[in-house]
């Protein structure tokens, strides 16, 4: 069964590894849902945590935020 429906304003994504999009599990995007000022906090919060723990990175990272959620076929 493949779950074409998507509510209208909402975007969300299948999974990569549910390309037929077969499951129910969904996740959407938060990045696309933050203003820049919330997307620069979350960026700093991550900045001291990685310093924190030594991580050291090219300067070419990127931001992924995802929330993992279920499609009830019900709604």
């Amino acid at each position: 069964m493949t779950h074409d429906y998507q509510p209208e304003g909402v975007k969300y994504h299948y999974p990569d590894d549910d390309p037929y999009q077969e499951s129910n599990e969904i996740y959407y995007n938060m990045v696309d849902f933050l203003d820049d000022s919330e997307v620069h906090q979350i960026w700093e919060i991550v900045g001291k945590a990685m310093d924190r723990n030594n991580i050291v990175t090219t300067d070419n990272e990127s931001l992924s935020v995802r929330v993992y959620d279920e499609i009830n076929d019900e709604d």
